[in-house]
């Protein structure tokens, strides 16, 4: 072994240099504290880095990101139904709500004559389900309205049941598969105690003419007014015909209600949504019926 401060070669086991006195012990208790610092700052960087994982994992896996809104998108239809005259016909979105094919929408977008019929018939209307990836059409079900009389035209509230699947006789193709569980719309865990505030952001779903009408769109805005009294809310959401039937959802995926019609003047526009307390009291009246 060697002195570093003089060079002059010593034995192992000495504590001091003979030639210049330079203490060995001091020296090795500092390298030791620089090796222990070094490790010690090595393990910090590590826990930080993996905290950093940690959280990037279960933020882009959190049910607030892309998760519900695939769900969402799944469940969101087009509703095309045909009347008598073409003037008659009529389209509109729906939201799944049960696995059998039980979708909600607005009564307004079912056709008067079909209002009247008390057999319905079961190829009038047709359901289309999205690609929740692209918005764009994937599978086609007939569908027949389930129309409550002045209940839902009081309410605006109708339901579709789908019952087959759509089948093109001239390609001899399916354009889905019958029975099946189709994707319904549930609302998560942290939906039970949630309650609209005015401000808040909110997403609406469904199918207007102005992007073409038969590819899912989606459109961002806030709670613009709460017209408590009347059960309905305002909001800057784009809404458009089209979209009645829909589905609008708060930041958190929670339904909120059904986007129904647009109030505006010459100059602005917004959007009128059925809540959710109008939609439960509709739901009501049906069981108070059978």
């Amino acid at each position: 072994m060697f002195c570093i401060n003089c060079g002059n070669e010593i034995k192992e086991s000495s504590k001091f240099c003979t030639k210049c006195g330079n203490s060995f012990e001091q020296i090795q208790q500092t390298e030791a504290k620089k090796k222990f610092f070094t490790r010690k700052k090595l393990f910090l960087v590590v826990v930080i880095v993996a905290v950093v994982g940690i959280f990037a994992f279960f933020y882009y896996k959190s049910p607030s990101s892309e998760n519900i809104d695939y769900d969402i998108a799944s469940a969101v239809v087009n509703i095309y139904c045909e009347g008598e005259t073409e003037e008659e016909s009529s389209g509109g979105s729906g939201t799944i709500f049960s696995e059998d094919g039980l979708v909600l929408t607005n009564a307004h977008i079912i056709p008067e004559s079909a209002k009247d019929d008390v057999y319905v018939d079961e190829t009038l209307c047709l359901v289309t389900l999205p690609d929740p990836d692209t918005g764009s059409p994937k599978e086609i079900y007939y569908a027949y309205p389930i129309f409550a009389g002045e209940l839902s035209d009081e309410y605006d509230l109708a339901f579709m049941q789908i019952h087959d699947v759509f089948y093109d006789f001239e390609k001899n193709v399916a354009y889905g598969e019958y029975p099946k569980k189709f994707p319904a719309y549930a609302d998560k865990n942290q939906c039970a105690d949630d309650y609209v505030k005015l401000g808040e952001p909110i997403r609406v779903y469904g199918y207007p003419a102005i992007s073409g009408g038969y590819a899912l769109t989606i459109t961002d805005g806030v709670v613009s007014s709460l017209l408590v009294d009347e059960g309905l809310i305002i909001t800057s959401a784009k809404i458009s015909y089209g979209n009645s039937g829909g589905l609008a959802v708060d930041q958190n995926g929670c339904m909120i209600g059904i986007p129904s019609m647009v109030i505006g003047d010459e100059n602005e526009s917004l959007g009128v949504i059925i809540s959710n307390d109008l939609i439960n009291e509709f739901i009501d009246q049906l069981d108070l019926l059978e």
